[in-house]
C-alpha cells in the first residue's frame, strides 16, 4: 500500500505470485509424499504374504522413520521450515509404531530385547537428526551438510534395518496375520493425498480472496482520492488569491480560478504546459523566471516578497508573493513549486496616502513648533509692553482717573495676565514634544520631593497633608515627570473645599502581567508602573473623566478657581509620549483619583 492509501499493482501481483507458489508447494509436497509412499506400498505388497502384522507395523515405524531423516535432510538443504513439522510428525510416529510393537510382544522376550535395541538405535537418531537441525539454524546450512556427510553410513537407516531384518526372520511364522497391513498403508496414502488436495485448494482459495480484497479496496481508494482532489479543487478554486504550480522546467500544472482571472483565461487547459513568458510582459517574466529557478536550485523558499505585475488589462499591480518548493512522495527530489500571490495593490494605495498623511502631520507639527516660537516671542512681547504701559499708568496718571477709569485698568491688567498664564500653558504643551528630552533612569520619589519642595508655600498655607508611598525608578523625560506630578498635585491643593483641609495620597505599584492594560493607542514596555494621585477634594461627576483631559476645558469659572484648563491635557500628553496612560476616577464631593500607568523601561530612549 502506498501513501495514498493505494494497494499498488506489485503489491497485488506479489500476493497472486505468492498465492500460487504456495499453491504449487503444497501439489510438489502431496507428489513427492503420494511417490514416497507408494513406494512403500508396493514394498510392504510384497512383504505382506511373508510378514506379521508385528513386521508390518515395524515396517511402518522404519518408513516413518525415513520420512524424518528425509525431512531433516530437505530442511538442512532448503531451510525450508515446512519440512520440520513433517520431521516433527514422522518422529512422533515412529516412536509411536515402536511403542505399539512391544504390548504385540508379550510372549516373545528375545522379540521384546530386540524391540529395545531397535527403540535405543531409533532415539539416539532422532536426537542426531535434531542436533543438525539446530546446527542449521545457528550455522547455516554448508556446516549442517557437512556435518550430514561426514556421518557416512551413520546417517542412514542400514544399521536400523539390519536390526528389523533379524526381527523379521522372527516372525516369519506370522505373515498371515500382517496382510491387512498393505490395505492401512493405502487408506494412509490416499488420506494424504486427499488431505493436501484440500489444502491446496483451500490455499487457492484464501490467494483468490485477498486479491479480491485488495482489488476492492484499491477501487474504494481511488473513489475517496478522487473525492480528496475534487475537493482540494473546490478549496484552492474558493481561494481569492493567486495559486498556482509549476515544474521544475517553469510550466503550469496547476492553477486556480483567480489566477486564470488574472490571466484573462477560461479554460484551465490553455494553461497547462506554458511558461509566464506566454503571458507577462519579457521584463517581468524574466525577473520571475529567475526567482522559480533560484527557488528550485536552492530549495529555499520566498516569502512574501512585493513585486509589480500586470493583469490581463495590461494595468500595472502588486503582488505579495509567496514561492516554496515542491517536493515528491520521500521529500527528497523537487519535482517542481507552489506560488501563492495577493493582490495587494489596494494596500499600497493605502499605504501611499498614509505616507502623504504623515508628510501633511510632519508639516503641520513644524507649523505648530513655529506658533510655539510666535507665542514665545511675537505674542508675548506686545503682552509684556501692555502690561508695562498699564503698571506706568496706574503709577503715575491713577489720582487722574476716576474710579471707573480704574476699574477699566484693572481689568486690562487682569486680562493681560491671563493671557501671559494662556501662553505660558500653551507653549508647555507644545514643549511636551517640540522640546522632549531622551529617557533617562528616573527616581520618581526624588522628582515628587522636588515638586513638594517648589509648592512648600501653598502647602503651608492649604495646611495640606501629603503622603507619599515608595515609587520606582523608571525610563522616562525628567522634566515632563516633574510637570506631570507639579500639574496634579496643584489641581488637588486648588481644588479642595471650603474650610477642609486638602489630603493626597502618591502611591506606586508595578502590575503583573495580566494587569498590563493600557488604554488604546499606547505603548507598552516590559514592565508596567501604575501610579496613583488621590485627593479629598471636590471632585467632578463621572461623566466629566474625559472632559477633564480636554484642552481649554473646564468645569468651573475662573471667579471660583483660576486656571486655564490646560494642566491634565498636558498630563495626557506626557503620559502618551511615555507609552502610558492616565484615567480620573472622581465622585462629586468624593475627591478625585488620578492613576497613570507608565512602562518601568522604554523600547526605545526617545
Amino acid at each position: 500500500m502506498n501513501r495514498t492509501g493505494i494497494h499498488s499493482p506489485s503489491s497485488i501481483r506479489f500476493k497472486v505470485l505468492l498465492g500460487f507458489g504456495l499453491a504449487i508447494l503444497a501439489v510438489g509436497i502431496i507428489a513427492f509424499l503420494s511417490i514416497r509412499s507408494t513406494r512403500s506400498f508396493i514394498r510392504t505388497a510384497e512383504w505382506v504374504s511373508r510378514t506379521h502384522r508385528v513386521l508390518e507395523k515395524h515396517e511402518s515405524m522404519l518408513r516413518h522413520l525415513m520420512e524424518a531423516e528425509s525431512a531433516a535432510r530437505g530442511y538442512l538443504i532448503t531451510g525450508d521450515e515446512l519440512l520440520l513439522d513433517f520431521f516433527q510428525q514422522a518422529s512422533e510416529e515412529g516412536i509411536d509404531d515402536a511403542e505399539a510393537l512391544r504390548p504385540m510382544l508379550a510372549d516373545q522376550p528375545e522379540q521384546r530385547a530386540r524391540l529395545g535395541e531397535i527403540q535405543k538405535q531409533i532415539m539416539r537418531k532422532l536426537r542426531t537428526l535434531r542436533g543438525l537441525i539446530e546446527l542449521r539454524r545457528k550455522e547455516g546450512d554448508a556446516i549442517a551438510l557437512k556435518r550430514f556427510s561426514a556421518m557416512g553410513q551413520e546417517g542412514s537407516m542400514l544399521e536400523l534395518r539390519s536390526l528389523m531384518a533379524e526381527f523379521e526372520l522372527e516372525e516369519q511364522h506370522l505373515l498371515g496375520e500382517r496382510s491387512g497391513l498393505t490395505n492401512q498403508i493405502g487408506k494412509e496414502t490416499m488420506a494424504r493425498i486427499l488431505l493436501g488436495s484440500g489444502v491446496t485448494v483451500a490455499l487457492l482459495l484464501v490467494a483468490v480472496g485477498l486479491i479480491l480484497r485488495d482489488i476492492a479496496a484499491r477501487r474504494l481508494a481511488e473513489t475517496l482520492l478522487a473525492q480528496e482532489r475534487n475537493l482540494l479543487r473546490s478549496l484552492i478554486d474558493a481561494i481569492p488569491d493567486q495559486i498556482f504550480v509549476k515544474d521544475t522546467e517553469g510550466r503550469y500544472a496547476l492553477d486556480n480560478v483567480a489566477h486564470r482571472r488574472f490571466l484573462n483565461i477560461a479554460d484551465p487547459e490553455h494553461l497547462t504546459g506554458r511558461t509566464v513568458f506566454d503571458f507577462a510582459p519579457r521584463e517581468l517574466a524574466t525577473i520571475y523566471e529567475a526567482d522559480d529557478q533560484g527557488v528550485l536550485a536552492t530549495g529555499n523558499p520566498i516569502l512574501n516578497r512585493e513585486e509589480p505585475a500586470v493583469n490581463a488589462d495590461g494595468k500595472m499591480v502588486w503582488l505579495s508573493t509567496t514561492k516554496v518548493p515542491l517536493r515528491d512522495l520521500t521529500g527528497e527530489r523537487l519535482v517542481g513549486l507552489v506560488c501563492v500571490s495577493s493582490d495587494i495593490s489596494e494596500r499600497k494605495l493605502a499605504e501611499e496616502k498614509l505616507r502623504v498623511f504623515a508628510a501633511q502631520l510632519e508639516r503641520s507639527n513644524a507649523e505648530l513648533r513655529d506658533f510655539a516660537s510666535v507665542a514665545s516671542h511675537d505674542l508675548q512681547e506686545p503682552l509684556r509692553k501692555i502690561q508695562a504701559f498699564a503698571d506706568r499708568l496706574r503709577l503715575k496718571c491713577a489720582d487722574a482717573l476716576d474710579q471707573q477709569g480704574l476699574d477699566y485698568l484693572e481689568r486690562m491688567q487682569n486680562a493681560a495676565g491671563r493671557m501671559q498664564t494662556l501662553i505660558q500653558d500653551l507653549l508647555t504643551l507644545s514643549y511636551v514634544t517640540s522640546r522632549a528630552q531622551p529617557f533617562v533612569q528616573v527616581d520618581l520619589g526624588q522628582v515628587v520631593q522636588g515638586v513638594l519642595s517648589d509648592l512648600e508655600v501653598r502647602i503651608e498655607q492649604d495646611a495640606a497633608k501629603i503622603e507619599v508611598g515608595p515609587l520606582p525608578t523608571i525610563d522616562a523625560d525628567p522634566v515632563q515627570m516633574r510637570q506631570l506630578f507639579q500639574n496634579l498635585l496643584s489641581n488637588a491643593l486648588k481644588f479642595h473645599k471650603p474650610g477642609q483641609p486638602p489630603e493626597v495620597t502618591i502611591s506606586a505599584r508595578v502590575l503583573p502581567a495580566p494587569e498590563q492594560a493600557l488604554s488604546p493607542g499606547t505603548g507598552q514596555g516590559e514592565e508596567l508602573c501604575q501610579i496613583v494621585v488621590a485627593d479629598n477634594g471636590i471632585g467632578f461627576e463621572e461623566q466629566y473623566v474625559e472632559q477633564v483631559f480636554t484642552l481649554f476645558q473646564r468645569l468651573h469659572s475662573r471667579q471660583e478657581y483660576e486656571g486655564t484648563g490646560i494642566g491634565l491635557a498636558v498630563c495626557r500628553k506626557i503620559a502618551h509620549r511615555h507609552g502610558g496612560s492616565i484615567v480620573a476616577k472622581s465622585e462629586k464631593g468624593q475627591g478625585a483619583t488620578f492613576i497613570i500607568k507608565l512602562p518601568v523601561k522604554q523600547i526605545t530612549k526617545s
